[in-house]
């Protein structure tokens, strides 16, 4: 009898621990174009990572290769939220959000390590349930600087939250670059060659035929002038 109760007292901890643990350290993932998954978390800090479209304004998740993309040397804005989903206040988490290749730096909360890329920033006494979002601002490469041979280029910019008592929480955000088309405005229009006009002035080569007459003439006017004596 005792041992039927302490085998059944050891599968409720054990539910109990796993049950626990999922809302403790509940994780969701969702595959992005290109590899790698967004929003991982474990404990109750929550960062999300999203990137301005282009056209629309508005700030989305992802960008892949079907949806507008970004052209060479334009300004790309992101939005970094943290949030605290559980039921206390979290003193201090820190973001290191990891720009991709192809892409600088240009504004944003905290310092900026060139070499590794990577912006770091704190955010202090975030409370139970509250939200705080930040801006980073970025700006793609020229086009001599972006792949030779391929006319779109994906990358994905990384972002972790940490908080002090060692909770995590990790975001992605893809978008996409493409170089302008050759012979194709933005709005897709062809653009014609100008044609090539060569404009001579009156004085020019087509003339020396006509000056070469003069003599010619001036002679004749000579002769019927003598004949006429």
């Amino acid at each position: 009898m005792n041992k039927v109760y302490l085998f059944i007292s050891a599968l409720v901890i054990f539910a109990f621990m796993t049950s626990t643990r999922g809302v403790l350290a509940d994780t969701a993932c969702q595959p992005i174009y290109g590899g790698g998954q967004t929003c991982v978390q474990i404990g109750n800090v929550l960062i999300n990572k999203t990137v301005q479209n282009p056209q629309t304004g508005a700030f989305l998740d992802n960008l892949n290769i079907n949806d507008p993309k970004f052209t060479p040397s334009s300004n790309v804005t992101f939005h970094i939220t943290v949030t605290n989903t559980g039921g206390s206040t979290i003193n201090k988490t820190t973001v290191k959000d990891t720009l991709p290749g192809f892409v600088s730096f240009v504004s944003g909360p905290g310092s900026f390590d060139s070499n590794t890329k990577v912006l770091t920033f704190d955010i202090g006494n975030l409370k139970a349930g509250e939200s705080r979002t930040f801006t980073v601002a970025a700006k793609v490469a020229d086009e001599k600087q972006l792949p030779s041979d391929q006319g779109i280029t994906c990358v994905v910019n990384q972002v972790m939250a940490t908080s002090d008592n060692g909770q995590q929480s990790s975001d992605n955000s893809q978008f996409c670059i493409q170089k302008p088309v050759l012979g194709e405005t933005k709005g897709g229009l062809k653009v014609l060659p100008a044609p090539k006009v060569t404009i001579t002035p009156p004085t020019g080569p087509e003339m020396l035929p006509l000056i070469g007459l003069i003599p010619t003439g001036l002679f004749g006017f000579l002769l019927r002038k003598r004949a006429s004596k």
